[in-house]
């Protein structure tokens, strides 16, 4: 799954609860948990881990500490009331669901069924991944997408607009619609 795929969901999800908790920084938070995992696993396997490992898919794309994270938040939410940490957990989520993790099992439930097993990429994988991602044209799209939805999201009007219950419908068909437009988008530009 691509970057700016990861943080679209993670916005997605973010206004939901932004309008289910009244607070929209949630949606910053999803974000940067939908695209956590990536952010640390890719250079962690592919640089640090490089000589053993390889793999961009390690820890952050795992059951444990998606568990911990969220335990964490949990803890964070009944003794400080803030729910900053398990919006990050929800994120990280959506980002082991979209990357199929259930298909790599040894990963997912790491360290349960052994240890995370090695990969041999070339020398210029990490170099064609960042090429493969500055050449999908869905990723300029969802790109502006979300350039977009943040510089909405933070002027007045929608602030006044996520505090209203009510607004979820309209909010959930508005995001539905933005994120067919780009699918669409994206599928007419590979064709």
């Amino acid at each position: 799954m691509y970057l700016f795929a990861h943080i679209m969901a993670g916005i997605l999800i973010g206004l939901v609860l932004a309008v289910l908790v009244g607070d929209r920084r949630i949606v910053a938070l999803t974000a940067l948990g939908a695209v956590l995992p990536d952010l640390i696993d890719k250079p962690l396997g592919h640089i640090v881990l490089a000589g053993t490992l390889n793999y961009g898919r390690i820890y952050f794309h795992g059951l444990t500490v998606l568990f911990l994270v969220a335990l964490a938040g949990l803890f964070l939410y009944i003794y400080r009331r803030r729910i900053d940490l398990l919006a990050v957990a929800v994120g990280m989520a959506s980002h082991q669901i979209l990357d199929g993790m259930w298909h790599n099992p040894v990963v997912w439930f790491w360290p349960l069924l052994g240890p995370i097993p090695g990969r041999d990429y070339p020398d210029t994988y990490l170099r064609d991944a960042i090429l493969r991602q500055l050449s999908q044209p869905s990723e300029w799209i969802l790109f502006l997408l979300i350039v977009g939805l943040f510089a909405a999201l933070y002027r007045q009007e929608l602030k006044s607009f996520i505090g209203r219950p009510r607004s979820l419908p309209l909010l959930l068909a508005v995001a539905a619609l933005l994120a067919i437009v780009a699918m669409c988008a994206g599928l007419r530009l590979l064709a």
